[in-house]
């Protein structure tokens, strides 16, 4: 099956099941980023139904893999389902747990991170996959400034507060530059850009 008709297929999946995937706002950037890195292994944190594991493996090096995390038992399975019809199914391992778990035994180095699961951890996760990044490594996190609350002037209810609090210090942690060069993009809900350089800085002391 072509891969553009899968993921027309995904998006009206998405739609009739509210499942969260890329607004197509963020797909065009999402692509281009991923096309500029060319990335060769690429870690997904949150599957989801494998909207953005297919354009990952799609735009990546052609010798591109891609490991995936899913908690949910329902998307998982729809994942290996559009993914088992695509010609990219030997590029992409497909793993089901939580992803705070899964990551302590999946093997990096990774050259590039998308975090587009639950965003109060992203940074909990983030400090996990640290030792598994490969130099001048790329993290993208989706939903960044999550509806406006996370650097827009707008309070946030009193139910996204914990979300958009640890947001923030994702935020602040990879804005060090010590660290990372960040770039927020607003479209969409917003998408961070963080190139690790921690193993560059070691290795220059």
């Amino acid at each position: 099956m072509e891969i553009k008709e899968i993921l027309n297929e995904q998006r009206i999946y998405a739609v009739i099941n509210k499942v969260p995937i890329l607004r197509e706002s963020e797909v065009h950037l999402f692509e281009e980023l991923i096309d500029l890195y060319q990335p060769h292994r690429i870690l997904e944190v949150g599957t989801a139904i494998g909207y953005s594991t297919l354009l990952l493996a799609q735009h990546a090096a052609k010798d591109g893999e891609v490991v995936s995390i899913e908690l949910d038992e329902v998307r998982h399975e729809m994942a290996r389902y559009y993914v088992g019809k695509s010609v990219y199914q030997d590029n992409i391992t497909l793993l089901k747990g939580d992803a705070n778990e899964v990551l302590y035994q999946v093997e990096g180095p990774f050259d590039m991170v998308f975090l587009d699961g639950p965003k109060g951890q992203y940074l909990r996760q983030l400090e996990i996959i640290l030792p598994k990044l490969a130099p001048q490594a790329v993290v993208l996190a989706d939903n960044i400034l999550f509806r406006g609350y996370v650097r827009g002037e707008k309070a946030a209810p009193h139910r996204y507060k914990t979300i958009v609090k640890r947001l923030r210090d994702y935020l602040d942690y990879v804005e060090n530059k010590e660290l990372f060069n960040t770039t927020i993009y607003p479209l969409g809900d917003g998408m961070s850009v963080s190139i690790w350089k921690g193993y560059s800085n070691e290795q220059t002391d």
